[in-house]
């Protein structure tokens, strides 16, 4: 169709408006506050990239996150900054936000709408994490405000996602690094054996590391919660030392808080900060202990005679041992078995059950103002434990449909076994039989039920399943914490191709210790017999199985494949999934002496060129195939001697290239591998020029590469018109072409 120059600018006119009126977007009002420019936000926070958000569903957004102080409150900006939070996004348009841990049943707003479980686009719902589809709920090219509230309202934090062309314009860049301020709160609680200090405070936020001091020295790097012993010190019984804490990050080293500490001797305080005197807790009456609230092996014994300080006593509440105090609402250090934990908002404080393991344990709370300490002693009964090789899990014949997954490996289909008690510090064999039609993954998980945390350090076990094959996996751990409401859960990888897995048998059994010979591993119980194939390369045959990979010889001219009719380069890696015959190339291209004229106008001169194939490949099959490609190359002789005597496709002055397009034909027979080349409408004045010709032959190979082979050609092989009319002058074709031979000697103009 032909448009003329007016419509055609019309039409760019209209496609113009087009773009700028479908550009436009509208977006929720609710997304920014007025009062707030979030483009000067510094958007460094753990991770940025791309994915599929609301307005660029079919092309990835950039995005990055940013930290708004100004709407963030308490030790959850931390938390979600520097510790175990996080948000991010994943599988290209699915952002998760997780709070795992201190902050159970938090609530997640986006763009100021509060993220309900079943609301559209939620793809989890959970006490600890959210996962929302981005195309549903974050806008392109905006900044969307993300917030995470704690339970009882409290503390929040809120996050900035800017994305798309926000994105693009948002600062990366920090402020200069300031050094941090001192700590504060600094403690230090002796243990009962009089021989280590813990060493606690309240961590700063933009610390990296802590240095601690005795008298002013440095002695070492220090963690809060980290612990200083009286004989690494050289400390004296009864002498007072001033320790001290630092903190430090890449700008410097801030000033050293410090507290006078007395060395104990055999009758004196053991914590500093507190009256608790120094006591084996067994030693107290079984009859001031008091039994924890919902709970069966748990007693208590608040010291000091400070039980109207606990208004609220232990009590068992859900996962944790929850106590409230009638001290200042939040405290200055919260220490367990002389290990700080994080202080929480709030005169209160939770012990998880998991860490009140059989014995003794101590709970140390100390006032905002570090004036008053209150102790608690927790007596745990000794569980009644496992006999050696119970087993606790016992299981067989369950059959699993597995679908395939274009995504990749996907956790998605389950086999679990609850409850299961598991008792930290035990041994636990888990043992599966199962089978597979296609190869697939599949990963033993060991979680607290509800809270989805690991009893074992390592996160599970992953185990790989050859198709057709039986396997017994087995897997020895340990139990890193207690639980009654355990799972022993098999994650079955739906990747690749769908599967029927038949599991045999699954089991669990717990020990003391593991018997001799119990490893983890993965044993091959029965395997389908492996395909054979036999490959042939130049008559030397080799047996492969099916999958092997084999690679061709690295010199010549590469590999020619009998079967698929396919050139293969030197060296090439091929998998055998068939019987292979290979025959290396021989291609041999030469060029015939001399060369012709044209006896009509135009005026012209051609030459000719042979290939040919060896190794008993038939000429007629590669050279009439997409394998090999042939032509001329043709330039003068003076440029051809200025540039090395070297004429390649590769050459970097000027030369005609002309392809083949046909064998060469006599009149009685078509010869394959045979074809020629022409330079034609030569100029009168260039007939005594002498012209050079190099035929070739490229080898075109499987993976896109390709090879040339050249004839091999001296400067006997260049000619001119002239000089070829002078030989035709001499020989009986010159009485029937006379009148335009005669024109080529005496260069004369030869009219079309």
């Amino acid at each position: 169709m032909n448009i003329s120059k007016r419509k055609q600018g019309i039409l760019a006119i209209i496609c113009t408006i087009a773009m700028i009126v479908t550009s436009i977007t509208v977006y929720n009002p609710r997304e920014v506050k007025a009062d707030t420019d979030y483009s000067k936000l510094t958007y460094n926070y753990k991770n940025k990239g791309e994915a599929f958000m609301k307005g660029s569903e079919n092309t990835k957004s950039p995005w990055k996150v940013a930290i708004d102080e100004s709407q963030s409150k308490g030790d959850i900006v931390n938390w979600m900054t520097t510790g175990a939070g996080s948000l991010n996004f994943y599988n290209d348009m699915f952002m998760n936000v997780t709070w795992h841990g201190n902050y159970p049943d938090a609530t997640l707003e986006i763009n100021g709408v509060k993220v309900e479980n079943g609301g559209v686009g939620v793809q989890v719902f959970a006490a600890a994490e959210i996962h929302v589809n981005a195309k549903e709920w974050i806008n392109n090219n905006a900044y969307n405000v993300v917030k995470v509230t704690s339970k009882d309202g409290s503390q929040y934090v809120t996050f900035i996602v800017a994305t798309g062309d926000k994105a693009g314009t948002s600062s990366e860049e920090t402020t200069v690094a300031q050094k941090p301020s001192a700590p504060t709160g600094l403690v230090a609680n002796i243990n009962n054996l009089k021989t280590d200090y813990t060493i606690a405070f309240a961590n700063v936020a933009t610390a990296t590391s802590y240095k601690f001091y005795l008298d002013g020295t440095y002695k070492k790097d220090i963690t809060n919660g980290g612990i200083v012993t009286i004989e690494e010190l050289g400390l004296e019984a009864g002498k007072t030392y001033k320790f001290g804490v630092s903190a430090v990050n890449a700008a410097g080293e801030s000033d050293i808080t410090t507290i006078d500490v007395k060395v104990p001797g055999n009758e004196e305080e053991t914590t500093t900060g507190s009256s608790t005197k120094p006591f084996d807790p067994s030693t107290i009456e079984d009859s001031k202990w008091t039994l924890a609230l919902n709970s069966e092996t748990v007693s208590y014994y608040i010291a000091d005679g400070k039980a109207d300080k606990v208004p609220v006593k232990p009590q068992l509440e859900g996962d944790n041992y929850y106590i409230a105090f009638s001290l200042a609402a939040k405290f200055k250090s919260v220490t367990f078995d002389g290990v700080s934990k994080d202080v929480e908002e709030g005169a209160f404080c939770r012990v998880k059950a998991s860490d009140l393991t059989s014995g003794f344990h101590t709970l140390v709370v100390t006032d905002h103002y570090g004036k008053e300490s209150i102790t608690i002693y927790f007596k745990v009964a000794k569980e009644e434990e496992y006999k050696d090789g119970e087993v606790l899990v016992n299981e067989s014949n369950q059959t699993k449909e597995v679908p395939a997954y274009a995504g990749g490996d996907y956790w998605q289909n389950e086999y679990n076994n609850a409850p299961v008690k598991y008792v930290k510090g035990k041994k636990y064999v888990a043992e599966v039989v199962v089978s597979s039609t296609a190869a697939k993954k599949i990963k033993m998980v060991f979680q607290r039920v509800n809270i989805w945390d690991f009893v074992d350090a390592n996160s599970g076990y992953e185990a790989s399943i050859a198709a057709g094959n039986k396997v017994k996996i087995t897997y020895v751990f340990e139990a890193t914490q207690s639980t009654n409401n355990g799972n022993f859960n098999i994650y079955l990888g739906s990747a690749a191709d769908a599967t029927t897995m038949v599991f045999e048998s699954k089991k669990l059994t717990t020990y003391n210790e593991v018997p001799n010979g119990v490893k983890t591993g993965v044993e091959v119980l029965e395997a389908p017999e492996t395909t054979k194939y036999t490959v042939s390369i130049d008559g030397k045959e080799e047996q492969c199985k099916e999958g092997d990979l084999i690679s061709v010889p690295t010199e010549g001219q590469g590999y020619y494949d009998v079967t698929k009719k396919v050139a293969y380069a030197p060296g090439a890696v091929l998998a055998v999934n068939e019987n292979m015959t290979l025959k290396s190339i021989e291609l041999n291209v030469t060029m015939t002496p001399g060369a012709s004229i044209r006896l009509a106008a135009p005026t012209g001169l051609r030459f000719q060129t042979t290939v040919t194939s060896g190794n008993g490949i038939a000429a007629d099959e590669i050279l009439n195939s997409s394998t090999v490609t042939t032509g001329t190359l043709i330039t003068t002789l003076d440029l051809y001697r200025t540039n090395g005597k070297t004429l390649t496709k590769d050459s970097k002055y000027t030369f005609l290239d002309i392809a083949n397009n046909g064998w060469f034909n006599d009149g009685t027979k078509t010869e394959t591998g045979k074809f020629c080349g022409s330079i034609i409408k030569i100029q009168k004045e260039n007939y005594g020029r002498e012209f050079i010709a190099v035929g070739y032959a490229i080898i075109n190979y499987s993976d896109g590469t390709s090879q040339p082979v050249y004839a091999k050609v001296t400067e006997n092989n260049a000619k001119s018109i002239k000089y070829v009319a002078e030989k035709v002058k001499k020989s009986e074709a010159y009485n029937k072409y006379k009148d335009i031979i005669d024109r080529y000697i005496d260069g004369k103009e030869i009219s079309e």
